[in-house]
C-alpha cells in the first residue's frame, strides 16, 4: 500500500539514494527531498519537514523516464502506482482510509495515480531507472506466474509468433514500443520515453 508518514527513511537494502529531488503527485509538486530506492520499497522524504511516502513495488504498474519537455515541462523518473493517493490528507487519515478501502466512489473510479521524480541533476535518471528495475524485479506478480506445464503450454502455442518478431518487442496502437522486462512492463515512447536498455544510449520503462 501507500504509506504517507513522518517515519525515517529505509536503512537496508537501499540501491540509490538520490537528494534534491522533487516530486510531482499527478501534476501536484509537493516539495524537494530525497529520493531512497531501496529492495524493500521506494520512499521519498521532504527535506524541509521530513514528512513523505513510501511506494510498495507491487502496486507500481510502470515506470519510466521522461525526457519529451513537450509532454512535461521537466525530465524525470515516471511511476504509475495503481492506487489512488491523496498527499493533501494527513498521514493519519490517509494510511486508514488505504487501509480500510473506505474510499469514495469517485476515488474508486480511478484507481490510479502519477507520480514524477525530478531530480536536480538529470544525469542521474538513468541510474535511478536501473535501480528501480533492480529493486521492482525482486518483487514479481504473482499473478504472472505458471506452473511448468502452462509455461511449456504457452511456449509452444507461441513458438511461431516469436520466429517472427522482435524478442520481447512490439508496437501498440499508438506507435508506442513495449517491451517485457521480467514480470514487469517496460513502455518506451520515442522522445518521452527513453529505453533504458538503451539507457547506456537512450531508455525506457515499466514495472
Amino acid at each position: 500500500m501507500v504509506v504517507i508518514s513522518s517515519l525515517p527513511p529505509p536503512v537496508e537494502g537501499v540501491k540509490l539514494e538520490q537528494p534534491c529531488t522533487r516530486v510531482f503527485m499527478n501534476d501536484k509538486e509537493l516539495g524537494k527531498g530525497i529520493l531512497y530506492i531501496a529492495e524493500s520499497r521506494l520512499s521519498w522524504v521532504d527535506s524541509s519537514n521530513g514528512r513523505g511516502f513510501s511506494l510498495e513495488y507491487p502496486h507500481i504498474s510502470i515506470h519510466a523516464v521522461s525526457r519529451d519537455l513537450q509532454s512535461y515541462p521537466y525530465q524525470c523518473l515516471y511511476v504509475m502506482v495503481d492506487t489512488n493517493v491523496d498527499f493533501t490528507h494527513d498521514s493519519s487519515n490517509n494510511t486508514d482510509r488505504h487501509a480500510s478501502g473506505d474510499d469514495t466512489d469517485e476515488e474508486e473510479e480511478e484507481e490510479m495515480t502519477e507520480v514524477r521524480f525530478v531530480p536536480d541533476d538529470h544525469e542521474a535518471l538513468d541510474a535511478m531507472f536501473a535501480a528501480m528495475n533492480d529493486c521492482q524485479a525482486l518483487h514479481p506478480d504473482p499473478n504472472d506466474s505458471l506452473s511448468p506445464e502452462e509455461d511449456f503450454d504457452e511456449g509452444e502455442d507461441l513458438e511461431d509468433e516469436d520466429d517472427d518478431d522482435d524478442d520481447d518487442d512490439y508496437v501498440d496502437a499508438n506507435g508506442e514500443i513495449v517491451a517485457k522486462n521480467g514480470d514487469h512492463w517496460k513502455m518506451e515512447v520515442e522522445g518521452q520515453f527513453d529505453d533504458a536498455e538503451e539507457a547506456e544510449s537512450g531508455f525506457v520503462e515499466e514495472s
